[in-house]
């Protein structure tokens, strides 16, 4: 049987403003209540009898079919002794659907081998610490603004044929002003993908063995900061069709086909990334950018200090130091178009450690 433990009673006082305050401080809105999910009981029907600002809290087990969390309540994954709860949806339509704001979902292990693993369609949403193994995209957000995607581990397994069916790790369509922290997007076709989407911070991520690593594509405004993109078979970073005024810094960019690609995208500022070993490590087609830092920073190099725009770091980079300062005597030239002015002698990490906020990179 489900349970529902709500807030404690009130007792009557001989004062109506203490009750009205009573009401307000200690029970909160609605009697929150947290409900308990066991195996063999129904996630949905406990998602049913909720009420808003409820916690329902699921056990260990694996819980068969789809959901949808319609309600601003707090789906939570408990580890009561035989790991994390298991969502197992099996369905081409998706698995978890999000569709009311000011929800949350935490603590599962999400497995659909025949579609998504979340999908959302409404805003101010937390999706924190789950495992998600889906054919279709693992976590995908559709017109979904002010979310956080924080410590999920988000990848792509398919059997057969994935069809018509979008195989992303994490991806963002027409969504605005959400936070990407902390995941991982692996064996997916793009690892984090943004496509016509704005002011979205991308933070600490890992894209391991995608297609592509972190694409975005007609996007503007975002920060792409502090990621790991390694062994994508095409490129690690991707700015395509009509990107423009995107930071893109301190990432570690290895391994990948191409380090990062441009296309038709402009006004971008791109500085202190590491490219290192990809088989390309820059290819720029129809696009001006900024590759280097938007201000001077001051950073030391060889026991010496400096202040100065700074570039990124090219394994490829043949040129000389001759004053050692840590910054290459010549510019950096891409194929096609496009060139680092100011290229790092050795990774960013041995010339300066900036402190990093979801707002952008503090020196110092």
């Amino acid at each position: 049987m489900i349970k529902k433990v709500f807030c404690s009673g009130i007792k009557r006082s001989g004062e109506i403003v203490s009750l009205i305050l009573i009401l307000f401080l200690i029970c909160g809105s609605a009697l929150a209540a947290t409900i308990t999910v066991q195996p063999g009981e129904r996630i949905q029907e406990a998602i049913d009898q909720a009420r808003t600002g409820d916690i329902i809290e699921v056990m260990s087990g694996t819980y068969q079919g789809t959901l949808d969390i319609k309600k601003e309540v707090a789906l939570m994954g408990i580890d009561s002794g035989e790991g994390m709860p298991v969502i197992d949806a099996g369905s081409i339509l998706g698995s978890v659907f999000m569709t009311a704001n000011n929800s949350q979902i935490s603590g599962f292990r999400i497995v659909n081998p025949n579609g998504d693993g979340i999908d959302v369609t409404s805003s101010h949403n937390t999706i924190s610490n789950n495992t998600i193994e889906a054919c279709g995209a693992a976590i995908y957000l559709m017109v979904s603004d002010k979310n956080k995607i924080v410590n999920n581990n988000a990848s792509v397994r398919c059997q057969g044929v994935m069809g018509l069916l979008s195989s992303d790790g994490i991806m963002l369509a027409h969504s605005d002003e959400n936070i990407i922290e902390g995941n991982t997007a692996s064996g997916a076709s793009m690892g984090i993908y943004l496509y016509y989407s704005h002011n979205n911070t991308i933070l600490n991520n890992a894209a391991l063995s995608n297609d592509h690593g972190i694409a975005i594509k007609g996007s503007r405004d975002n920060i792409i900061q502090e990621n790991r993109a390694i062994g994508s078979k095409e490129e690690g970073i991707g700015l395509l069709n009509g990107c423009s005024g995107n930071t893109v810094t301190n990432n570690n960019v290895t391994g990948n086909s191409i380090g990062i690609y441009l296309r038709e995208s402009n006004q971008n500022t791109i500085y202190l990334n590491d490219f290192i070993d990809n088989l390309q490590n820059a290819l720029s087609s129809d696009s001006e950018n900024i590759w280097h830092s938007p201000e001077q920073i001051s950073y030391s190099s060889a026991g010496k200090s400096y202040t100065g725009l700074l570039g990124n770091y090219w394994s490829d980079y043949k040129g000389n130091d001759s004053d050692g300062n840590g910054l290459g005597d010549a510019s950096h030239s891409f194929e096609y178009d496009g060139q680092d002015d100011h290229p790092l002698m050795t990774p960013s990490s041995d010339l300066i450690k900036p402190k990093m906020t979801h707002k952008g990179m503090i020196i110092g």
